[in-house]
């Protein structure tokens, strides 16, 4: 981005050149992006829980290539979403989710895909609106974040848990996604996330987050999906130190049968490193694929 980066950005600033639309919700405005005629079978694609709708710029040429309509959003505390004043529980982002889903009137089932803490939210989407999702996509599934990471639990702390976010753990994720973007020769979205993690509001809502236990115990989740029908796709990279692969196995475990996709090489941003590999998976997802390349 051409933004001048300050210790603070307003999320009007972010919003200034941006494309997409805002759908008024219930807890604010929703910021939408579709790409592709309408006449195209949908995919709709949910993101993490810190990296907005842009995380998946690299996968979305693959998946108009074959032939689908792409539709991504932010979630609220993310991106150029409101900022709602709320607690940032599970249910906020389910039911921002669920109402993005029914604003899109799709006359046939879709396929939904989501991305680490975004597979969690897809994964109850799937099983509030069975009829709508005729193919799930997990990369790289969440499953108890709060489990493994010792600041998460800081974070979660009463009174203590923004002002830690706001001067510790934002200030980490920018140099770790510094490191991580500079590995895989992506500098350019260093400052088009810096600029985001620092507009008003975000580190509150990651604070609000860890509060909430909302990167909790996801498996429920991952079980109800048992009770459904739909074909399920799992993509994990085996080097991904975020959902490391006991993660990503304790997941399967709690599925129905799917189809499964491990990546050797990739890591935890592995949409921006195998896009190509993550859009053919979901072409010929007809047999079980172990391993690839």
């Amino acid at each position: 981005m051409g933004m001048k980066l300050t210790k603070t950005t307003t999320l009007q600033d972010l919003r200034r050149d941006a494309g997409g639309r805002y759908l008024p919700l219930s807890a604010g405005l929703t910021h939408l992006v579709e790409e592709g005629p309408d006449d195209r079978p949908t995919i709709l694609l949910v993101h993490g829980a810190t990296v907005p709708h842009w995380e998946f710029d690299l996968l979305v040429p693959h998946l108009q290539a074959a032939g689908m309509r792409v539709v991504r959003f932010d979630l609220f505390g993310h991106g150029l979403s409101d900022r709602p004043a709320v607690g940032y529980d599970f249910d906020l982002f389910l039911g921002q989710a669920l109402e993005v889903l029914d604003a899109l009137r799709a006359t046939r089932p879709l396929t939904l895909l989501g991305h680490s803490f975004g597979a969690a939210v897809a994964a109850a989407m799937a099983h509030e609106r069975p009829a709508c999702v005729e193919r799930l996509v997990l990369v790289a599934p969440l499953l108890d974040f709060m489990a493994t990471s010792l600041w998460a639990r800081a974070f979660a702390l009463p009174g203590v848990g923004r002002p830690l976010m706001r001067w510790i753990g934002r200030p980490a994720l920018e140099r770790r996604r510094q490191r991580r973007y500079a590995a895989i020769g992506a500098h350019h979205l260093t400052p088009r996330f810096v600029a985001q993690a620092r507009a008003t509001g975000y580190a509150e809502a990651l604070a609000s987050m860890f509060a909430h236990r909302t990167l909790g115990d996801q498996s429920e989740r991952y079980r109800r999906l048992r009770s459904g029908e739909r074909d399920i796709i799992v993509v994990a990279g085996a080097s991904d130190r975020v959902i490391p692969l006991p993660d990503i196995a304790r997941v399967r475990a709690l599925l129905p049968r799917h189809t499964y996709l491990e990546i050797t090489d990739a890591e935890h941003n592995l949409l921006l490193t195998h896009p190509a590999v993550v859009a053919a998976a979901l072409a010929s997802a007809n047999g079980h694929v172990e391993s690839t390349d």
